[in-house]
């Protein structure tokens, strides 16, 4: 059992995972970085959907669509949150 409690401690540093196994990866990130990836995850949900040849998956697509976009709005939200804190504090 320690075996495997010290292969997943492993694992979990190498990945950047936290203790409880979130990812930690935000942090370590630039703001723009994040939104970039973002960004990129939406475009690609988006020709996903555009080049689909199976309808039913147009269901899922749509999801995956709707997903991007709402990840994408809160970390632009969150980023100009968090500038709006930072130019308050000077």
């Amino acid at each position: 059992m320690t075996f495997c409690s010290n292969l997943w401690s492993k694992a979990c540093s190498l990945f950047c995972l936290g203790e409880n196994g979130q990812q930690q990866v935000n942090e370590l990130m630039s703001d723009e970085a994040v939104l970039q990836e973002a960004y990129e995850e939406l475009q690609q949900a988006q020709n996903w959907f555009a080049n689909l040849n199976e309808p039913e998956m147009i269901d899922y697509a749509i999801f995956k669509i709707k997903a991007a976009e709402k990840h994408y709005d809160y970390l632009l939200k969150r980023i100009k949150t968090k500038s709006r804190n930072q130019n308050n504090l000077v």
